[in-house]
């Protein structure tokens, strides 16, 4: 289907289902081939910032002559990198915010 803004009901609809898709199959994907928490991940692909970049990203890809599934496939694999990049950056943050071994043996 091709969009059109403003989106027609019929539109919006077919978007959400089609978005809800990649979704679906990028938190499926980090589940079982990485054990990665299937309610966590859906929590987090589903905030509706999660959504919109999702569905804009997926717009885009179309607009650019990409055929569904191949802008679904790019949509997809964004946000999977958009939730590693996440990961990595916590973990830094966390790593960061905990002293070293040496540094707290020092301390004392």
């Amino acid at each position: 289907m091709r969009y059109t803004a403003p989106l027609s009901r019929a539109q919006a609809v077919q978007l959400g289902e089609e978005v809800g898709m990649i979704v679906a199959f990028a938190a499926n994907a980090l589940h079982h081939m990485h054990g990665v928490n299937i309610e966590r991940l859906m929590q987090s692909f589903t905030s509706s910032a999660a959504l919109d970049v999702t569905a804009a990203r997926y717009l885009t890809a179309l607009d650019e002559g990409h055929r569904p599934g191949e802008a679904a496939g790019r949509a997809g694999t964004a946000l999977i990198h958009d939730w590693a990049d996440a990961v990595l950056e916590a973990r830094s943050r966390q790593q960061s915010a905990t002293p070293s071994a040496p540094a707290r043996e020092s301390a004392k």
